[in-house]
This record gives C-alpha cells, sequence and structure tokens, in this order.
C-alpha cells in the first residue's frame, strides 16, 4: 500500500493475529509487510526518524488491513456480492482460490445474519485467510510436513469489535501467544514442534489502536472430547528516540486440559535505514503443566531485497529454568519469503543450523535445519495490491 506522505491523518488498522491489531500512521510512507506475514521491505520509503519508527512498530504487529470502506447504501443479499473482484481464472490454484474466497464470505454472512437482517456484504468481503502447505526437517528431529490454515469471519452487525475465527494451528502456540514471526512453516518454539489441531472461537479486539490495547479469544479444540480455551491479552507499544519502538505483551490463557498458564513478551525495534530493521526479541511462559519458566531471546535483522522479497537472518536461544539442561538450544538460520506471480502466493524458504541439547545424556551436535512451504493468501483484506 502507498500512503500519502506529509501530516500524520487517520492511523490504517495493522493486524496482529486472530483479533489484535495496532495502529500505523499514513505518514509512514510505502512500507512492505511481506517478512512477519510481511518484512518492512522497504523498510520505508521516508528517511525521517518519525517514520522509521512508526515503520518498526507496524512491523512488530505484522499485516496491514485495510481502512474500514463505506457501506452501499442498498445492501445486496445474492452469492456475487461475495465474488472476487479477479474475473480472469486460467488455472487451478485461481480457481480453489475463488472458492475459499466466497466460501469465507458467505460464512460471514450467514453467521452474522443471526444477529441481524442487513447483508452487508461489503465488510463480509473483508473476510480473509491463508492456506499454506509445506515441511520442515532437522537431522535432530526429522521430517514434519505440515498443512495449515486460518480465516477470519467479520461479524458487524454483532459488533465490530468482534470476529469468528476457525484454523489448523499449533495448538500450544496459538493459545499460549508463543507464535514466531513466521506462520507458513510450523516453528520449533522452545526446543519443541508441537502437534497441529483445528481451533474455532470469537475474538475481541478494538479495531482503533491506541498503544494501550486490550484483546480477548475464546474458543474450542475440536477434537473428542471438546477442549474449550481463553486468552487475555494487554499491550503496550511506545516509540522513543526517533528510530526505537518498544512492544510489551502479557497474555493470560486457559485450557481445560492444560490449565492455566501466562506468556510475558518484549520486542524492541530499530529501523537502521530504508532497507533493514533490527528486531531483538524476548519471551517467557509458564503454565501450571511446565516446570519453571519456559524462555528464548532473539534477534532478527530483516532485510529487503526488493519490493516483491526480503530476508531475515536469526539467531536465538532457548531456556528451560527448571530443566536438567537449562540453556536447550543454540540456533540460527535465514529465511526468504518471495511474493510469486500471481501476487497472492508466497514462496517461504529457510535454512539454518541448531545445537539442541535437552538432557544431560544428550551430547550437543550441531544440526542442520530446512524448510519449504507455499502460502496462498484469500479474501479482499489480504490482497497485498491493497497494503
Amino acid at each position: 500500500m502507498t500512503t500519502s506522505m506529509g501530516k500524520l491523518e487517520t492511523p490504517i488498522i495493522v493486524e496482529l493475529g486472530l483479533g489484535g491489531t495496532a495502529p500505523v500512521h499514513r505518514g509512514a510512507g510505502p512500507v512492505i509487510f511481506l517478512l512477519l506475514g510481511a518484512l518492512p521491505a522497504a523498510c520505508l520509503a521516508s528517511s525521517s526518524a518519525e517514520s522509521y519508527a512508526e515503520a518498526a512498530a507496524a512491523a512488530s504487529a505484522g499485516v496491514f488491513r485495510p481502512p474500514e470502506q463505506e457501506l452501499p447504501e442498498e445492501d445486496q443479499n445474492t452469492l456475487e456480492d461475495c465474488e472476487p473482484d479477479e474475473t480472469i481464472l486460467n488455472g487451478v490454484l485461481q480457481k480453489v482460490r475463488r472458492t475459499l474466497t466466497i466460501s469465507a464470505c458467505t460464512s460471514s454472512a450467514w453467521l452474522d445474519g443471526l444477529f441481524g437482517g442487513v447483508n452487508l456484504y461489503d465488510q463480509y468481503r473483508q473476510t480473509h485467510g491463508t492456506v499454506s502447505a509445506g515441511g520442515l526437517w532437522s537431522e535432530y528431529s526429522g521430517l514434519d510436513p505440515r498443512l495449515r490454515f486460518r480465516v477470519h469471519l467479520q461479524l458487524p452487525q454483532w459488533n465490530k469489535r468482534i470476529s469468528a475465527f476457525i484454523g489448523r494451528m499449533g495448538e500450544d502456540n496459538f493459545i499460549s501467544d508463543t507464535e514466531s514471526d513466521f506462520e507458513a512453516l510450523p516453528t520449533r518454539q522452545f526446543g519443541n514442534l508441537e502437534n497441529e489441531s483445528v481451533l474455532v472461537g470469537l475474538g475481541y479486539s478494538n479495531p482503533r489502536r491506541t498503544g494501550n490495547d486490550f484483546d480477548a479469544g475464546l474458543g474450542v479444540r475440536v477434537d473428542l472430547p471438546l477442549d474449550p480455551f481463553t486468552r487475555l491479552r494487554y499491550e503496550i507499544v511506545r516509540t522513543f528516540a526517533d528510530h526505537y519502538v518498544i512492544t510489551a505483551r502479557e497474555t493470560v490463557f486457559w485450557q481445560n486440559s492444560e490449565g492455566f498458564g501466562t506468556t510475558t513478551r518484549v520486542n524492541l525495534d530499530r529501523a537502521l535505514s530504508r532497507r533493514f530493521l533490527l528486531r531483538w526479541g524476548n519471551l517467557g511462559k509458564f503454565t501450571e503443566e511446565t516446570v519453571g519458566l519456559e524462555w528464548y531471546s532473539q534477534v532478527t535483522l530483516f532485510q529487503s531485497l526488493s519490493e516483491r522479497s526480503g530476508l531475515a537472518w536469526q539467531i536465538q536461544v532457548d531456556g528451560a529454568t527448571e530443566n536438567e539442561v537449562p540453556l536447550t538450544r543454540y540456533s540460527g538460520r535465514l529465511i526468504m519469503r518471495r511474493q510469486l506471480t500471481p501476487e497472492w502466493l508466497i514462496l517461504e524458504l529457510r535454512g539454518g543450523m541448531e545445537w539442541p541439547r535437552r538432557r544431560l545424556t544428550e551430547a550437543r551436535t550441531m544440526s542442520p535445519e530446512v524448510g519449504i512451504a507455499l502460502e496462498m493468501q484469500f479474501g479482499q483484506s489480504r490482497n497485498r495490491s491493497d497494503r
């Protein structure tokens, strides 16, 4: 999305994930979010310090969501209202994406119709999601093929602050708010690669972010027996010293099968130039099921290569305070995300090395790691031309 330069105007909404957003002002200039769900590729077309800080705040949040559109004078209630703008369908992927877009939009309309009699298709078309397929291999853990999807459903007649979601994702990472910046490939937080589950639920967040923001969500794991969960999250975002943005987030969560837990996350971003952004991220998690505190500290350098591709150079150390080996893993990796043609297809490649050791009986030896994933984005809000 190309934004106007000059005086700060109404903030553009930036999506944190299921139910979360943060403000980025239009004056920040054009920023390409391809990594993190998007890398701040041009890390900014403006050279002003204010723009640098705002772009770093946007990078810490995630992906752009376009501003709300005005509702049409007359709402229609036909399936044609959920048709995507694309009219040329030359391949299987285009047809699959069209089907996913229409299905998500009509599902949002049906669910929202339970709370009123007006069909707001202009807002239902903002329903969006992703589907990704890939795999991650390491000598230590072996091959883990993965298929993931997420869909966000708009419910404007119920409440503009409430949305529904469904997805197949890392269950513990989502509920405990320990997901990494990269969603397409599975992640090994704290040295483990967890099983994935289908989760459905509702999320609450204020679409106008202030830098002091509260989010909430509740849902259930679709499995027998059903496993309900809920989480509450409070986030503070501050800019300082021109080029810096600090984000602090506290999450309290509960799951029927796991009990209560809390996650603390603190990120410090520094915009180095128009093409580089440095992030120092720290996270700690404590639950009733864990012994001590699980934590990691991570440094990532985001680099823009072009308007369609970017790199993330990353080093990380993981630990658990009460584990027999307190430092459970050292790792380093290079991640590339490339926007393909058509633009709603994203290729993600990664390669790296890790040195895991979770037991005293293990030797800490080097383990190579490689991964590849293809991500399809669908729905109006995920179109990169709108950002």
